[in-house]
């Protein structure tokens, strides 16, 4: 029970500030707990670290599921995962931070992997399922463009626009559009 405040309050702070200023007095504060506290649950604030990522990537793959589950067909499951994947990434509400610069235990950086794998599995499948050639290189390509439209839309483009023209890219891309 506890430790779960600790890791809800911990992904909230780290969406909240980003990964430079989180710090276990903040997610202490949060939490409603003290300081000292922290290290019951988390050895280091790494390891705390790691695990607001790890859920914050946990919740993104849910509700990126979901979005895919929704859709029917294999091109409305790429539309759905690609759209997903935009507002997610944008929405500001426990958005993942720029994992590049973290440092985390590696223990926790395996989980990442492991998280981010997963997060790639409802577009590998329906990518499987439309039989375009190579899904897995084509889902890490997709990422890669949903990445981009993140970065433009972070730095002013409109996300709606980018998320059609994302879309309609990815879509022709893999040959479910003309």
């Amino acid at each position: 029970m506890r430790r779960r405040q600790v890791v809800d309050a911990a992904a909230l702070v780290l969406s909240e500030v980003g990964a430079a200023a989180f710090t276990p007095a903040a997610v202490a504060k949060q939490a409603g707990l003290a300081r000292s506290s922290m290290y019951q649950y988390y050895p280091s604030t790494d390891a705390l670290l790691g695990a607001a990522v790890a859920e914050m990537l946990e919740r993104s793959r849910d509700r990126m599921i979901a979005a895919v589950a929704a859709a029917d067909t294999p091109a409305e499951r790429v539309t759905a995962y690609v759209r997903e994947a935009i507002d997610d990434a944008t929405s500001g509400h426990a958005t993942i931070p720029d994992l590049s610069g973290m440092h985390m235990p590696e223990v926790c950086r395996e989980g990442v992997r492991a998280l981010h794998d997963e997060l790639l599995a409802p577009l590998r499948e329906a990518l499987q399922d439309a039989e375009v050639d190579n899904p897995e290189m084509a889902s890490v390509l997709v990422r890669g463009l949903v990445n981009a439209a993140v970065s433009a839309a972070k730095h002013g483009a409109p996300r709606e626009a980018l998320t059609t023209a994302t879309i309609d890219f990815v879509l022709r891309g893999v040959g479910l559009r003309a």
